[in-house]
């Protein structure tokens, strides 16, 4: 298991990020659902998918695949909350500021998220942050989330209806510009809002179809 650069630009910040596969780590994904086949990276896509994961066009690189599906592995064999926090700390070398916990992938189970809430609580001066459509793990630790920990629920997922139940910070995905510029939403293009508290925002197909 290991953490990665990440390889977009986060406007001058070093950000690191943790991945997993595309689609086969994300329970509740719908509309974005998307899946490569770990020896090939030909994607396939779920039955209720109206735009492409992005992440998962990635995969057609077997270096990609390899280094996603090596720490998937590895986190699925241990049975405990504490096996995988030990395993996820250990990858922190000291250097790290800022982390997307997903570039790639999403909380797969209860255990899984509980243990990264632990890491975030425990690196206090570090700052995380993720996009999710594992709602129920997010609300079953709501009041446990710290402050240096921003999660964004990401709309398009089988649970969409806790969102707004839990008025939880959250994001939508529109297909061109200009639907996401009638949303009234702000967009975010660089994670910038992301990483913001509190804050809602549009985000725009990254297969946007330009006239």
């Amino acid at each position: 298991m290991k953490l990665t650069k990440a390889s977009r630009k986060y406007y001058g910040d070093k950000v690191w990020e943790f991945n997993l596969p595309a689609g086969h780590s994300c329970p509740y994904a719908c509309k974005c659902l998307t899946i490569a086949d770990r020896q090939t990276g030909k994607q396939t896509s779920g039955q209720q998918r109206t735009f492409r994961c992005y992440a998962a066009s990635a995969e057609r690189f077997p270096v990609v695949r390899g280094s996603r599906w090596a720490n998937f592995e590895s986190l699925k064999e241990m049975k405990s909350e504490k096996e995988m926090y030990e395993a996820i700390f250990q990858m922190f070398t000291g250097k790290e500021t800022a982390v997307r916990i997903h570039g790639s992938g999403d909380f797969f189970n209860q255990r899984y998220f509980n243990a990264w809430v632990l890491i975030c609580q425990l690196m206090p001066e570090v700052e995380f942050w993720a996009f999710t459509k594992s709602i129920p793990y997010w609300v079953n630790c709501e009041y446990s989330i710290p402050s240096n920990f921003t999660l964004t629920a990401s709309r398009g997922g089988s649970h969409d209806h806790l969102i707004d139940k839990h008025q939880l910070k959250n994001c939508e995905v529109f297909l061109t510009s200009k639907d996401a510029v009638a949303s009234g939403l702000a967009i975010d293009t660089d994670d910038t809002l992301a990483r913001k508290p509190k804050c809602n925002f549009a985000l725009v197909d990254n297969f946007e179809k330009k006239s």
